[in-house]
């Protein structure tokens, strides 16, 4: 039986502050008029949602389809500490912990949170647990290319990993894209050192095997770094350690040829005025096509419940849009897809 999907924004965390984070969710709210949802607002802080909580309350009363209501989680996590597992035993009321335990009780739910990776995945694992058949739920990282997005996994999760971990990893991949993207066989291939069937580490000349060999997955081979901009694979498979390399470098890439042509332009006000006139629709353009903001966020993939985990710097944007795509892997039931589809297999791909 379909559900009405339940979004629970967990709003600490943020480097821009709960207001911010607030904004984003009124401007979903807004955009996503004559929808059916519930949206939970998780805080720790009562005194600066006090005028947010008025105009979503307005917002709500003029759209009958959803409602909005806020919960107040007591302990407020330090901005630092050393283990992500012992702030989420000794905080038991933080707004994270608190998220989780209400998404669990929605079984079409998402949690979306701006907080640290390794509280947010501590969190989801002790709370909501993982699907059976899956050892090490990855992150899925997006990437733009010439022909639409690009997904990877992992993209930083599991930095020493099996053979088995990539195939599941691909398994969770295709799902996410087909569920999101309508995408029926998505091309997934493997990052390495070459194309040829020959190229690539143990690890990943098994992993290519076991994902080939699985007919419900449409295995394209290998993918070099440099081809991955060029749009002809939907999704890449990894450790998570090349991962978060892969990502790390792409982000270095991107400042360093902004930062370029920023100061390019700075030494010259004629290039100045040309960019200016000429280039200005093209910039901004790659400007957005690039913008972290328009995916939202990340998803934790293989848990028994929905997150998306925000960047820390996450504006307004990338809270409505994280918040779009948790709407739609909850409306269109993700997780029970992918608790299905493990059951078909019988037993963890792990074996």
């Amino acid at each position: 039986m379909t559900q009405r999907p339940t979004l629970v924004m967990d709003v600490m965390g943020s480097d821009l502050g709960v207001s911010e984070m607030l904004r984003g969710v009124a401007d979903f709210c807004d955009v996503m008029r004559g929808k059916q949802f519930d949206v939970v607002v998780v805080h720790s802080a009562p005194d600066e949602i006090e005028n947010m909580r008025r105009q979503l309350a307005i917002l709500s009363a003029d759209s009958p389809t959803y409602t909005v209501r806020f919960e107040h989680a007591k302990d407020v996590l330090p901005k630092e500490f050393t283990s992500p597992v012992d702030a989420f035993k000794k905080y038991p009321d933080s707004s994270i912990r608190r998220s989780m335990e209400i998404a669990k009780e929605h079984p079409q739910s998402a949690v979306i949170s701006p907080g640290t990776t390794g509280l947010v995945m501590t969190a989801g694992l002790f709370t909501l647990g993982r699907v059976k058949g899956i050892d090490r739920p990855p992150i899925g990282t997006p990437l733009p290319t010439h022909k639409g997005d690009m997904w990877f996994v992992d993209g930083g999760s599991n930095v020493d990993c099996k053979a088995v971990h990539l195939h599941q990893f691909a398994i969770l991949a295709h799902l996410f894209v087909k569920t999101l993207y309508g995408k029926e066989s998505p091309r997934i291939a493997l990052l390495s050192n070459g194309t040829e069937d020959y190229k690539g580490n143990a690890l990943v000349k098994e992993a290519r095997a076991l994902i080939e060999a699985d007919p419900r997955l449409n295995c394209v081979g290998y993918v070099e770094g440099h081809s991955l901009f060029d749009g002809d694979v939907d999704i890449m498979v990894c450790d998570g350690f090349l991962g978060n390399i892969t990502l790390k470098l792409a982000e270095g890439v991107g400042t360093f040829m902004t930062d370029t042509m920023r100061n390019a332009l700075k030494r010259n006000m004629f290039n100045a005025l040309a960019a200016k006139l000429f280039l200005g629709p093209a910039l901004r353009e790659m400007r957005t096509r690039t913008d972290y903001a328009q995916w939202g966020g990340a998803p934790l993939l293989g848990l028994k419940g929905n997150v998306i985990i925000c960047h820390g710097r996450s504006n307004a944007l990338a809270i409505r849009n994280a918040l779009k795509v948790g709407y739609e892997l909850s409306r269109r039931d993700l997780v029970m897809q992918v608790e299905q589809v493990m059951r078909d297999y019988g037993e963890s791909p792990a074996g």
